[in-house]
């Protein structure tokens, strides 16, 4: 654990002894946050002039609650120090046609920009740029506000809190969401805190439980819905639902399904591996393909024919070198799914639970579920089950006695 630092030594006096006949001055330091050295100031302007001992206190108090007022606004010697630094907060469009190099004084946006840039050795890419979202609300809201140019260490939490206030309020904006954003700036601020060491403390604390309530999870799709919707893409986007089928049959997840590789499918066994760089859980595993699929796969698409490096989804409609944008295959869900007049509740997500929904109702054992749905334990399984479908039992169903 590393050891905690001083941020500042606060000024004052040093007075030489009383000798009135040496240099007085008023003494402080303050960590600089680029090299994380602390450096000592002095001020010696004002005291020579001075005959007395109580011209030159009262002098030095002048000075001192000068000194604190300034710091506690945020100013101090390294607040006009230019840097150059990479402004990962920019939109893309803008750093692709100027680049992302940036001058400007040391404030939350380089520190936002330097934290970002490590987290995006870490995150995979849609982590990542959830991460860079919020955080770049955070800093325009702080920018906003007149707190963007002010040092680090003057965020306070009440200035947090006001900023969940306005998040919450912000377009209905849910729990769920509210509670992300507090992940990420308490991740940032420790990052601050603990990495960087120049706050004092952590300022995302005690934050009220704001936002709204409700359940944003993609339902199962009943059976008149989802034949209206699997004719229409049958129809206009085969690909979309081959996306579908995957989740249905295989509960592969969509973001794992657009990086699937036409080698990733096995004819022989009738089975997918799905890699462990593309997998939710980051493991390595092989589930079954059903009939339905598996006729699918060789018939239509006649999978066997493509290279074993293309992409099962790319931007022609069939297998490609290039892979499908993560997010269009949702995107065109969504859009069929409005042009069909159907409930925003069923999302591209929700054939997997519809497929899940299908295997319970036909009697399938948990142990087979957990395994074909890669959940890391059987408990797992029975949570997701728990969750979504209740206790499946026909007693209750069918034989319930008479009221």
């Amino acid at each position: 654990m590393a050891r905690k630092r001083k941020l500042l030594i606060m000024p004052q006096l040093k007075n030489c002894g009383g000798d009135l006949s040496k240099k007085w001055y008023v003494e402080y330091s303050l960590r600089d946050p680029q090299t994380g050295e602390m450096k000592r100031f002095r001020h010696y302007d004002g005291f020579s002039e001075l005959k007395s001992k109580r011209e030159r206190y009262a002098h030095a108090d002048k000075i001192i609650a000068d000194i604190k007022l300034r710091l506690e606004k945020g100013e101090d010697p390294f607040s006009s120090k230019i840097i150059t630094y990479q402004d990962e907060l920019i939109y893309q469009t803008t750093a692709s046609r100027w680049g992302k190099e940036r001058e400007a004084i040391v404030c939350v946006r380089t520190y936002l920009s330097e934290f970002l840039e490590m987290k995006e050795a870490e995150l995979a890419h849609s982590s990542y740029q959830t991460y860079k979202s919020k955080l770049r609300i955070f800093c325009e809201w702080l920018e906003k506000n007149k707190l963007g140019e002010k040092n680090v260490r003057c965020i306070t939490e009440e200035h947090i809190h006001s900023f969940f206030y306005y998040i919450a309020g912000s377009n209905h904006t849910s729990r769920r969401t509210v509670m992300k954003y507090k992940q990420l700036l308490h991740t940032f601020f420790d990052y601050l805190l603990k990495n960087k060491q120049i706050i004092a403390f952590n300022p995302v604390i005690n934050i009220p439980n704001l936002g709204e309530k409700r359940d944003e999870a993609a339902r199962p799709i009943p059976d008149a819905i989802r034949r209206k919707l699997i004719n229409y893409m049958r129809e206009y986007d085969p690909q979309l639902l081959l996306m579908c089928e995957l989740e249905y049959y295989c509960a592969i997840r969509p973001k794992e399904g657009i990086h699937l590789l036409v080698g990733d499918i096995d004819l022989e066994t009738a089975t997918i591996t799905i890699r462990q760089d593309i997998s939710k859980n980051g493991l390595t595993e092989t589930v079954n393909i059903p009939r339905q699929l598996y006729d699918d796969l060789t018939d239509l698409l006649q999978v066997g024919r493509y290279p074993e490096a293309y992409y099962l989804f790319s931007g022609d409609g069939l297998p490609g070198k290039n892979r499908l944008g993560k997010n269009t295959l949702r995107y065109r869900f969504d859009r069929i799914r409005d042009k069909l007049g159907l409930s925003k509740i069923y999302k591209l997500y929700s054939f997997k639970h519809t497929g899940a929904a299908k295997l319970v109702n036909a009697g399938i054992n948990t142990w087979e579920l957990q395994k074909h749905f890669r959940h890391k334990s059987v408990t797992t399984t029975e949570k997701y089950l728990a969750k979504r479908f209740g206790v499946n039992s026909g007693l209750i169903k069918n034989d319930f006695p008479d009221m």
